[in-house]
């Protein structure tokens, strides 16, 4: 079948059967949704969203060939997308791992963040890559709610935001930065942790600055733009405090290092490209907010408000909300029965900040707690970063991953991301992630046989320094770093080839 026969085929509803029929991951979770869904929309899940799909793809196509104006999605094709283009650029990769040793009721307590940096296209290995590894016990934090089971994502942020601000300013020459999983999480979820101390702050910031300088200037920044105008908008009636305590709040420290992140980048030329790639993402905030919400406005437009009613014979389904809700369709699922190999969706803004409101808090080392107000750090002169963010096609055989990059640092970050994602990728088409970031995560992974190995080990050490009373804080910590650190089975120690 010749490429026009097959794009005409593609828009049937037997070619969307077919390639389903080829992507058995988009088949199995149909089936799961169908179990999940109303009984009364399970006997025709497979066959309505086979007939929405094609309507959809027909859409397209005509948008695309000038046949009508309002598409329900805009496709880019990624071009230029090969190894002679990015010759010599330097790329540093950056993932965290949380390693958890149960002692007694003690939360997780290892986090190391790798860095992976390379040189496309250079031959010499010794010149081609180098890695980063830098450890960090959570135990000794005074700050954060340890309690809560979003602590060590505190942590693992924190530690890697300072990674990349710490690679972006050790290599000059850095064109690509790119992070494993959303450049910026929901944070809302993330509000009302105890600040870190300065002590913290200093534990962060000996294990990630490259020069100590910079680490307490770094740290002496935030606290005067905290005295001037953070605090004071948080925490009006605590602001001298909270100033002469020298506390940092988490998510006004985490939304500083963003800014100090992208003012680095502007000052480089060319900007460096800054992104983060999400693998299996089960967001639907674009299908909610710009597929579904043309359809549904085309429709209206039309006079046919009840289609899916209609088709699926319900009387609920006036909204996309209400669509998603009960038919369980995500972004990637949608997208991966819409965009093919090599192509990428059109960007929209992500709502990152929607939680940000009030809550309690109470500063180290105290039972009271304070109001604070987290409103003012959604996107502003003080809040987080606005982020733009697309999907890539890599492969049939895998879902669309979601790549994200920083609104500031201009519209063509979304399109150069995209192509690298997607070069990076080529090199696992049967996982369709980019590589770099796969060897990023396997180094920062902290596996479980280690930490169970490290728990027997910490709890024999407990064990005879307490009959013996020579138990210590600094051994201990040593046996902690150990653990993480210092294994000779770690790519760390791996042999020269």
């Amino acid at each position: 079948m010749n490429q026009e026969n097959a794009q005409e085929r593609r828009l049937t509803e037997d070619g969307v059967r077919e390639d389903l029929q080829r992507q058995p991951h988009l088949f199995v979770k149909l089936a799961e949704n169908a179990l999940a869904v109303a009984e009364s929309l399970r006997n025709n899940y497979f066959k309505n969203t086979t007939h929405f799909v094609t309507a959809l793809r027909k859409a397209m196509q005509a948008a695309s060939q000038g046949k009508r104006s309002d598409p329900p999605l805009t496709v880019c094709k990624i071009d230029g997308a090969d190894w002679a283009t990015f010759q010599g650029e330097v790329v540093t990769f950056i993932d965290g791992g949380v390693g958890r040793v149960q002692i007694s009721s003690q939360a997780p307590i290892l986090l190391r963040v790798g860095s992976y940096c390379v040189r496309t296209g250079e031959r010499r290995l010794a010149e081609r890559e180098r890695f980063g590894y830098y450890p960090v016990i959570l135990g000794d934090l005074e700050g954060g709610n340890k309690e809560r089971k979003d602590f060590p994502d505190i942590v693992r942020i924190t530690a890697e935001l300072l990674g990349g601000l710490s690679a972006l300013e050790r290599t000059p020459d850095l064109r690509v930065l790119m992070f494993h999983g959303p450049l910026v999480y929901l944070m809302g979820g993330y509000a009302g942790h105890t600040p870190f101390s300065e002590r913290d702050i200093d534990l962060f910031l000996h294990q990630y600055q490259p020069v100590a300088e910079l680490g307490r200037q770094l740290k002496e920044d935030f606290l005067h733009e905290a005295q001037l105008d953070i605090y004071p908008r948080m925490v009006p009636e605590s602001a001298d405090e909270w100033v002469k305590r020298r506390v940092f709040e988490p998510l006004s420290w985490i939304a500083y290092l963003y800014r100090r992140l992208i003012r680095e980048a502007h000052q480089r030329k060319p900007v460096p490209i800054i992104a983060g790639v999400v693998e299996r993402g089960e967001l639907r905030e674009f299908s909610e907010k710009v597929l579904l919400e043309r359809v549904f406005r085309g429709l209206r437009v039309k006079g046919n408000a009840d289609y899916f009613n209609q088709m699926y014979g319900r009387s609920d389904l006036t909204s996309p909300k209400a669509l998603l809700d009960r038919l369980g369709y995500t972004d990637t699922l949608l997208l991966s029965m819409l965009l093919q190999p090599g192509e990428f969706s059109e960007p929209w803004e992500i709502g990152k900040y929607d939680g940000l409101s009030q809550g309690n808090v109470s500063l180290p080392g105290e039972a009271r707690t304070g109001i604070v107000d987290f409103a003012p750090l959604k996107p502003g002169k003080i809040g987080f970063p606005r982020i733009c963010g697309c999907y890539v096609h890599v492969s049939e055989t895998t879902e669309p991953v979601r790549v994200e990059v920083f609104s500031e640092l201009g519209p063509e970050q979304i399109v150069e991301a995209a192509r690298r994602t997607y070069l990076y990728a080529r090199l696992l088409p049967g996982y369709g992630f980019p590589v770099g970031l796969d060897i990023a995560d396997k180094y920062a992974h902290v596996p479980a046989w280690l930490t169970d190995a490290y728990s027997k080990l910490i709890q024999y050490h407990l064990g005879v320094s307490l009959q013996r009373g020579e138990i210590s804080d600094a051994e201990m910590r040593r046996v902690l770093v150990q653990a993480i650190y210092m294994t000779h089975r770690d790519w760390l120690f791996r042999p020269k080839t």
